[in-house]
């Protein structure tokens, strides 16, 4: 997808930058840590104090509990069946999933609230979470901080998007829908937690809880009933099934996409999500969580690259007005247009997402290092997605605008077709006579990228079994 925007060769460098978190295991064992953690609430949900009670002795070089680790292992393996499915197979995970989460989500949020405004000594109301309440111009940065933060965390979806909407059997089952709800459920999903946040602070007061199996926790301590633990058991399974779907999206499957892309030759993409979900197992996430920040501060730097990737992309569609020419995208011969030069880049992608980059570098550094930097520098970083996403579009554009490219090969330049928007043009990527069944210039390392889904799941067969045995 990215071929037209920076070359066929050049993309390569975005595909590695895209599987940067999912190459680096500590985000995808993050995920299955959070998975246990939820696991810990269902199991107390059920044996009781049992095991509560139960505390194995452990050295204090594990840096934390029995309870932990086995979860943890066993969350492990929960999760390894997931990555065996081709993404085609995973729309009935993705569906069970929309419905447990929300459900569990609402339900927390509800109870919460409830608790809150039912407090016996009265609500003390959403300052509580903020002893201080900013204002002025601090309360302007925070805010903008906080917008940057909900798009920030949208720019890894984005790009995983074609991941499964390739697999949409019509255009409609993939498109504005899509952009909607992932900003939509962003936000929504804020509201509920620092609502809920606030309410069980308020109710039974010390320091906030954000993570929900504190929270839950917190229920549990409160309220050891046969209700509550029923109750807390249906949230912990709802969101622990999320957390898996989560890791599944957005760290294997992108992972199995890219690992394909650059090697096909050696991982097909159910090779790569069984990949990284092996290499996944010895990372210690409550080592690395124990400094949280600098963990967070990783990821938040990662979503400002692909912002300015993003803005790229956009920019982009906008100067072909969405005509892509598909036959183009697979031919790495040197007439293709999507080559550029020899070598196989788009120097226009490369100068845009180059310049968006240099103006946010400097918020990547105070975020690091803040104390070395000013506070102008901090800003950029609050800013850093609203600045690098239309930024980088707007200089693909303008470098298209003085040195433009060619939208369609030479023999299709003059077809009316093109001058239109996709979608309202005859044509969809393809023009009359054309194929994309061969390349112009095949080679053996593109062999196995033509492979179809059938054929790679009974290739698959002998890896599957194994990892399961």
């Amino acid at each position: 997808m990215i071929r037209p925007t920076f070359g066929i060769t050049g993309s390569k460098w975005f595909i590695a930058l895209r599987g940067v978190v999912g190459i680096n295991p500590p985000p995808a064992a993050a995920t299955v840590y959070y998975m246990a953690e939820l696991m810990n609430i269902m199991f107390t949900c059920v044996f009781g104090y049992k095991y509560k009670d139960w505390n194995p002795a452990m050295p204090t070089s594990a840096g934390t509990d029995a309870k932990t680790i086995l979860n943890y292992f066993l969350a492990w393996t929960v999760s390894l069946p997931f990555a065996m499915l081709h993404p085609s197979k995973l729309r009935i995970v993705f569906t069970i999933r929309v419905v447990l989460a929300f459900a569990a989500f609402f339900t927390m949020f509800v109870w919460c609230t409830a608790l809150g405004q039912n407090d016996p000594a009265g609500f003390k109301g959403f300052n509580i979470l903020q002893e201080h309440p900013i204002s002025g111009s601090a309360l302007g940065w925070a805010t903008m901080s906080a917008i940057n933060s909900i798009l920030a965390t949208t720019a890894p979806m984005i790009t995983n998007q074609s991941d499964v909407s390739r697999y949409a059997k019509t255009p409609k089952d993939a498109g504005w829908p899509q952009g909607f709800t992932i900003f939509v459920t962003k936000v929504t999903m804020a509201f509920f937690s620092i609502i809920a946040a606030a309410s069980l602070q308020s109710r039974y007061g010390g320091e906030a809880k954000w993570n929900i199996w504190d929270q839950l926790a917190l229920l549990l301590e409160q309220n050891w009933n046969a209700a509550t633990r029923c109750g807390c058991f249906v949230i912990a399974f709802g969101v622990a099934y999320s957390v898996m779907v989560t890791n599944v999206y957005c760290n294997s499957v992108p992972f199995g996409a890219d690992i394909a892309a650059l090697w096909p030759r050696y991982f097909n993409i159910v090779r790569g999500q069984i990949f990284i979900t092996l290499i996944s197992l010895p990372v210690l996430p409550w080592q690395i969580l124990a400094n949280a920040q600098d963990f967070l501060t990783f990821l938040g730097s990662y979503t400002f690259l692909m912002g300015a990737l993003l803005g790229c992309q956009w920019g982009d569609f906008i100067v072909r007005k969405g005509n892509y020419h598909v036959p183009s995208i697979y031919n790495t011969a040197k007439k293709s247009i999507y080559m550029y030069t020899e070598r196989g880049y788009n120097w226009r992608g490369f100068a845009a997402w180059g310049v968006s980059f240099c103006l946010i570098f400097p918020g990547l550094v105070a975020a690091y290092i803040p104390d070395k930097m000013s506070v102008d520098a901090q800003r950029i970083y609050s800013m850093g997605w609203i600045i690098s996403v239309p930024l980088s579009g707007v200089c693909y554009y303008v470098f298209n605008k003085f040195f433009p490219m060619k939208i369609v090969p030479e023999e299709h330049a003059e077809d009316p077709a093109v001058k239109k928007w996709l979608g309202l043009g005859p044509i969809d990527g393809i023009f009359p006579g054309e194929s994309v069944g061969k390349q112009e210039s095949p080679s053996p390392e593109s062999d196995s990228s033509n492979a179809s889904i059938a054929e790679d799941e009974k290739k698959e067969s002998v890896t599957v079994y194994s990892v399961m045995a």
